[in-house]
């Protein structure tokens, strides 16, 4: 396929920062359904081609089935990746101020499925997770009493930022991987990062089962956006404090 030169201010800056190997995900995301554009890019040789153009194509294929036929069309190239993550948002029924930045949507929906799968938890797994919010500084939690984990965090007065941003956005996109790809992320060695990341995969994965059951019926080119939105937030994450996690 011939590249695509398209830019994205909320999504083409991102990954034109990450390597081949962090972009190996959402490669593979674009390329297990059948109406991608990609075709048989993989085939051509397009982790060989320059970064650049790995990331034009990519950015092309996210926008693109995060619009519909007719969208596409008009607009060439797809839709913006904000219209993207808030779509995403809009199907998983995370509320969105109309101000809300594409970083804060994207955490969104990354709360929006931990919460579904704290339901999946046996009390033994939620406690653990309980322990690492605490040694995140979220005190007196309490996962098995129903609240959102957004709402938790308010009352905690915690905001979703630094290292416990970048293990959530880790959960999330580590267990899609797991579930889609057959493997997860390389996360490196974090003790405090793989304990939650043991304690969580098998709930999350369940919970994103459920999800494509549901968005199904809404449409096929969700089982690509949600776990690119899921992965592209990851990176975003990590970009901004994976660091923190070697600290």
């Amino acid at each position: 396929m011939m590249a695509t030169e398209l830019h994205d201010p909320d999504l083409t800056p991102l990954l034109r920062g990450c390597s081949t190997e962090e972009l190996q995900p959402l490669v593979e995301y674009v390329t297990k359904t059948r109406t991608n554009t990609y075709g048989s890019a993989t085939k051509e040789g397009v982790y060989t081609s320059p970064h650049n153009r790995l990331v034009d194509d990519l950015v092309h294929e996210i926008r693109t089935f995060g619009g519909n036929s007719l969208v596409n069309v008009v607009r060439g190239g797809g839709v913006p990746y904000a219209e993207v993550v808030r779509d995403v948002a809009s199907q998983l029924k995370v509320k969105a101020a109309k101000d809300a930045s594409v970083e804060e949507i994207e955490l969104g929906v990354l709360l929006k499925i931990l919460d579904e799968s704290i339901k999946k938890m046996s009390p033994e797994e939620r406690g653990a997770l309980e322990d690492e919010f605490r040694r995140a500084g979220v005190k007196n939690v309490n996962l098995g009493a129903g609240a959102p984990i957004a709402t938790i965090l308010a009352q905690a007065g915690v905001q979703l930022t630094g290292f416990f941003a970048y293990r959530t956005a880790a959960i999330v996109a580590n267990a899609i991987a797991k579930l889609i790809l057959g493997r997860g992320l390389s996360l490196g060695a974090n003790a405090a990062l793989m304990r939650i990341l043991g304690v969580a995969a098998g709930p999350v994965g369940w919970a994103v089962s459920g999800i494509w059951t549901a968005v199904d019926l809404a449409g096929p080119a969700y089982r690509v956006t949600i776990p690119c939105v899921c992965h592209v937030a990851f990176l975003r994450q990590k970009r901004k404090f994976g660091d923190l996690a070697d600290a």
